[in-house]
C-alpha cells in the first residue's frame, strides 16, 4: 500500500502544475494586509513596539524576540496567551505544543499547533526546526485556522516570515558568549543580485556545556551543539510574477536528554552509566511561484522535508547501574503541495481566499529498549529484556478550503470559512524480543493497518467597529484532528486511535487608538472537544499508546496590553488562563478522572516586560515569564505536577552607529522548575538555570 503514496503524490503534482498553467503559466501572490516596502521585501504593519493588538493574533518582531530571549522553537511559551511548549530540550523530538488547551500527543498524533515558515508548513511537531533565524515577524493565531491555511490547524498557527531582500545590500553579524561556555555566531545577509533577482541567506552556530552534571562519569551530561542555515533566491521577471527557491538545514550533535530523577535533591545532577546523545539532520527544500492578476493573486508552493533522528539514546534509570536504556532512530519525509487564490485587497468590498492542499508524510522508526525485569515466581534474578520495534507510519491529507470576509455595513464584517478534508493513515509494525537467558520469546504479530476518513470544518465570525478605538469580535468554529496509529503496541485495538473533534467559540474586544499610547484586547473562549487525543502507558506492559478521552472542555481568557506611559518607555503585558478538564474519561485502570486537568496544559501563561530608552544609544529591558500549575498525568498526581513559577530576565543594550553591544541575564533569581515530567521513568526535565552573557553585533 505504501507505493500508492508516490503514485498519488505525482498525480497531484501534475494536477497542480496543469492548474497553474491554465491560470497563466507563472504564479505569484502578495500577502494580504501587508505593506510592500521595496521590490522584494514584504513587512507587516505594527502598532506599539512590534506587537500588533488583535484578539486572537499576537505579532512579534525580531527585536521583541531577542528581548524575551527567544532563540529557538522551544522558547515560545507565553509569546501568545495560552501558548506553551512542553519539552525536554531534544530539539523538538517528543515535544507537546499546546494552545488554548489543544495539543498534540508526545509521539503519534497530528499537530494541533501548526508551524508555517514563509508559507511552508511543518510536518510532525517532532520535526519542527529548532533554530529561529532572520525572523521578520512571528505571528501566533489562536483557535482553529483550518479554513485559512492549507495545513489543518485545529489549535492555531505559528506563522513566521523571514527577512526578504530589499533594494540595498544589508547584513548583520552577531557573536555571543555566556554562562556554561555558551558561544554562538549568527550572520544574515540579503540584497539584490540584479534589478530582477535577490538573495537572502543566514547561518547560525551554537555550542554550550550542559546544565546537568553526570557525577558518575564526571562530565556535563547535556552539552549542546548545532548548526543551522537558511537561504532563498528570488527572481521577478516582471512586475506581476515572483519566484522563490528556498532551502533550510539544521544539524544537531547534542549529548544526553536533559532529564534527572524526581527523587534527586539536585535537579541538575544525575549519576548515569550511559550519558546519551541526540543527533538530528534536517533538510527542507521549497519552491514558490506567485502571480498577480486584475482580480487577485495566485500562489503555488511546494516543499519537501527530510528529518533524520539517529540516534536518540537515553539512560532510562538515570543511575550508574546498567538497568535500562533506550535507543531510537527515526526519520520523517514530508511533501506538501498548495495552490492558493486570493482576491485583491480593497476597502468596502468582500475579500476571499481559497485553496487546495496536499500533504504526504512517511515516518520510519527503529526503537530499541533494554531493561531489567524484577524477579518473580517465573523470572530469575538478573533477567534483562530487550525489545525492538520497527515501524512505518504514513499520513496523507487532501483538502480544499475557502473563506470570505464580507462587509455587512461600514462597521460590520461577516467572516465565513469552510474546509473539506480527506485523510488516510496506515501503519506497518513489527516487534521482536530477546533476553540474556536465551529464553524463547515469540514476536508480536505483524500489524499492517490502514484507515481513511472525510471531515468538514466550518467557521463563522462577526467583527464590529463600535468606534475608531473599540472593536468587538465573535467567532465559532468546528475543527478536527485526524485519526492515526500508535506504533508502540502490538494490540490492533489499542494501536488505532480515532479522530478528535473540536467546537470552539470566542468573543472579545480590542481597544485603543491605532497610534495611541495605550491599547489592548480581552477575549474569552470555550471549546468542547470530543475524542481528545493523549498518550499513556498500558498497565502491565511496555506499550505506549494514544487514547481518545470521550469529552474534554477547555475554557479560558486572554488579555494583551501595550502602554507607553511617557516618551521612551514601553510596557507590554500578555496573560492567558486555561481551564482544560476531562468531562468524561477513565484512566488506564478504568477509574474515572472526570473533573481532572488535562496533562501538559498549564493553568496560566504570562509574559510581560518594560523597555526604557535611556538616550544616547542606551536602552534597558526587564521581562517576566510565568507559568501556572501543570499536570503530567491523567490522575493529576502531585508528584507529577509542576507548581506555578516565574522567571525574570533583563537586558542592557548600547548602540553606536552600526555596532550594538548587549549584556543579558535569564532566570536571574535562579528559579528551579520542571518544563517536562515523564511519570513512566519518574524523571523530569529541569528548566534552564541562570545564564549571564554578552552579545556584540554589527549591522550594515
Amino acid at each position: 500500500m505504501y507505493t500508492t503514496h508516490n503514485d498519488r503524490r505525482f498525480r497531484l503534482i501534475a494536477t497542480i502544475a496543469a492548474t497553474t498553467w491554465l491560470f497563466g503559466g507563472h504564479l505569484a501572490a502578495a500577502e494580504p494586509k501587508t505593506t510592500e516596502m521595496d521590490p522584494f521585501k514584504v513587512a507587516a504593519e505594527f502598532g506599539l513596539e512590534g506587537l500588533r493588538i488583535q484578539n486572537s493574533n499576537s505579532a512579534i518582531n525580531q527585536s521583541r524576540l531577542e528581548l524575551h530571549g527567544v532563540g529557538q522553537m522551544q522558547d515560545v511559551s507565553g509569546l501568545a496567551p495560552n501558548l506553551f511548549s512542553n519539552n525536554s530540550d531534544t530539539r523538538g523530538f517528543g515535544d507537546v505544543l499546546a494552545l488554548r488547551g489543544v495539543a498534540n500527543s508526545i509521539f503519534f498524533s497530528a499537530p494541533a499547533v501548526v508551524l508555517s515558515i514563509d508559507d511552508v508548513p511543518g510536518g510532525s511537531v517532532s520535526s519542527y526546526p529548532s533554530a529561529l533565524l532572520t525572523i521578520d515577524t512571528l505571528v501566533v493565531k489562536a483557535g482553529p485556522q483550518g479554513t485559512d491555511y492549507g495545513r489543518n490547524a485545529p489549535g492555531g498557527v505559528i506563522d513566521i516570515r523571514t527577512r526578504a531582500p530589499g533594494a540595498k545590500h544589508q547584513g548583520n553579524v552577531q557573536v555571543e558568549y555566556g554562562s556554561f561556555n555558551h558561544s554562538a555566531v549568527q550572520a544574515a545577509f540579503d540584497g539584490p543580485l540584479s534589478d530582477k533577482a535577490g538573495y537572502a541567506v543566514s547561518v547560525g552556530l551554537a555550542d554550550r556545556d550542559g546544565y546537568v552534571e553526570n557525577t558518575f562519569r564526571k562530565l556535563s551530561a547535556d552539552d549542546r551543539r548545532s548548526l543551522a542555515g537558511r537561504g532563498a533566491l528570488y527572481w521577478r521577471p516582471d512586475d506581476k510574477l515572483q519566484l522563490r527557491f528556498g532551502v533550510a538545514m539544521e544539524k544537531v550533535g547534542d549529548d544526553a536528554v536533559r532529564l534527572s530523577s524526581l527523587a534527586s535533591r539536585d535537579p541538575f545532577a544525575v549519576s548515569s552509566d550511559l550519558n546519551g546523545e541526540t543527533k538530528i539532520d534536517r533538510l527542507q527544500l521549497s519552491f514558490q511561484a506567485r502571480r498577480k492578476f486584475d482580480w487577485g493573486t495566485v500562489t503555488a508552493t511546494t516543499s519537501r522535508q527530510d528529518w533524520d533522528l539517529n540516534p536518540s539514546s537515553t539512560d532510562l534509570d538515570l543511575s550508574s547501574l546498567p538497568l535500562a536504556f533506550s535507543r531510537v532512530a527515526q526519520g520523517e519525509e514530508a511533501w506538501t503541495q498548495e495552490i492558493r487564490f486570493e482576491s485583491t485587497p480593497g476597502s468596502n468590498k468582500a475579500q476571499w481566499r481559497a485553496g487546495l492542499f496536499y500533504f504526504d508524510s512517511s515516518i520510519d522508526g527503529d526503537a530499541l529498549r533494554e531493561f531489567i525485569v524484577p524477579p518473580g515466581a517465573f523470572v530469575p534474578r538478573g533477567f534483562v529484556q530487550t525489545e525492538r520495534t520497527v515501524f512505518t507510519i504514513g499520513q496523507t491529507n487532501l483538502a480544499g478550503y475557502a473563506n470570505i470576509d464580507r462587509p455587512l455595513t461600514e462597521k460590520s464584517i461577516l467572516k465565513l470559512g469552510l474546509r473539506l478534508e480527506h485523510s488516510e493513515s496506515e501503519m506497518d509494525r513489527s516487534k521482536t524480543s530477546s533476553n540474556n537467558f536465551g529464553f524463547p520469546v515469540p514476536p508480536d504479530p505483524r500489524l499492517n493497518r490502514s484507515q481513511n476518513h472525510d471531515d468538514v470544518s466550518l467557521s463563522a465570525g462577526l467583527v464590529h467597529a463600535v468606534s475608531d478605538s473599540l472593536s468587538l469580535v465573535a467567532r465559532t468554529s468546528l475543527a478536527h484532528k485526524p485519526e492515526g496509529y500508535s506504533a508502540f503496541t502490538g494490540n490492533p485495538q489499542l494501536a488505532r486511535f480515532g479522530r478528535e473533534r473540536l467546537w470552539s467559540s470566542e468573543a472579545g474586544a480590542t481597544f485603543g487608538q491605532p497610534k495611541g499610547r495605550f491599547g489592548g484586547s480581552v477575549l474569552g473562549f470555550w471549546s468542547v472537544i470530543d475524542g481528545y487525543q493523549l498518550e499513556r502507558t498500558v498497565p502491565n506492559s511496555t506499550d505506549f499508546v494514544v487514547v481518545n478521552a470521550k469529552t474534554v472542555t477547555s475554557r479560558g481568557i486572554e488579555a494583551k496590553f501595550m502602554w507607553t506611559p511617557v516618551e521612551r518607555v514601553w510596557c507590554d503585558f500578555q496573560i492567558g488562563c486555561t481551564d482544560a478538564r476531562f468531562d468524561d474519561h477513565r484512566d488506564a485502570t478504568g477509574t474515572s478522572v472526570d473533573g481532572n486537568h488535562v496533562p501538559f496544559i498549564p493553568k496560566l501563561t504570562l509574559r510581560t516586560g518594560v523597555t526604557v530608552d535611556l538616550a544616547n544609544g542606551l536602552s534597558a529591558n526587564v521581562s517576566c515569564t510565568a507559568v501556572g500549575r501543570s499536570f503530567f498525568d491523567e490522575r493529576n498526581t502531585a508528584t507529577f505536577s509542576q507548581k506555578s513559577y516565574g522567571i525574570v530576565s533583563a537586558q542592557l543594550r548600547y548602540r553606536i552607529e552600526q555596532w550594538t553591544m548587549a549584556l543579558y541575564g535569564h532566570n536571574l533569581f535562579e528559579r528551579d522548575y520542571y518544563q517536562f515530567i515523564n511519570p513512566e521513568i519518574f524523571a523530569g526535565s529541569p528548566g534552564a538555570p541562570r545564564r549571564i552573557g554578552v552579545q556584540l553585533s554589527y549591522h550594515y
